[in-house]
């Protein structure tokens, strides 16, 4: 008699359901760590980890009727999931971790964050006859509407909600924080 036989017929079966089983777990974890946490949001994911590919951050200062706002921590980070644009602390140092290089904005961090911006809002305030907003990128005036202001590397950005326009206050990024 020639060929395979196999002398043990439930070792057969075992192992074809350990294979099975291993080809369902790496089909599930690639699925779940890859996929998301959350909705995506401007066509940015939420993430089971962060994306060092493309690696950089921005500064915010925002500003209501003179007095400076708290940027808050974990903007972008949600139970599980963590957005290619985020903060880790109230520094306002906006982080943006992607896997490719791409142009990001500052419009589409708001919309991460769930608050208004635009030429005419900023967080819950509105202009109208009496206020205005005003953007600034590295100290410059910022001409059009601020949620389309680039984050780009070690870029400062200040938004005002107004009068009083503060000028914007200095800011000196961490040493060795990646560009």
């Amino acid at each position: 008699m020639s060929g395979f036989r196999v002398r043990h017929p439930a070792l057969g079966t075992v192992a074809l359901l350990i294979v099975a089983a291993l080809v369902v777990i790496l089909i599930v974890s690639q699925l779940v760590g890859s996929g998301s946490g959350g909705p995506t949001i401007d066509g940015i994911p939420c993430e089971r980890g962060e994306r060092l590919t493309y690696h950089l951050h921005a500064h915010l200062a925002l500003f209501v009727e003179g007095e400076q706002i708290e940027v808050p921590p974990n903007i972008g980070i949600k139970g599980g999931c963590i957005y290619w644009l985020h903060t880790h602390d109230d520094s306002g140092i906006i982080h943006v971790e992607a896997p490719s290089p791409r142009q990001f904005t500052l419009g589409e961090f708001f919309s991460i964050w769930g608050q208004a911006l635009s030429s005419t809002a900023l967080l819950d305030r509105q202009a109208d006859n009496a206020h205005q907003i005003q953007a600034f990128v590295n100290s410059q005036l910022f001409e059009g509407d601020p949620a389309d202001i680039p984050l780009e590397s070690h870029t400062l950005i200040v938004v005002e909600y107004g009068p009083p326009f503060p000028p914007p206050p200095p800011f000196q990024f961490p040493q060795g924080l990646p560009r």
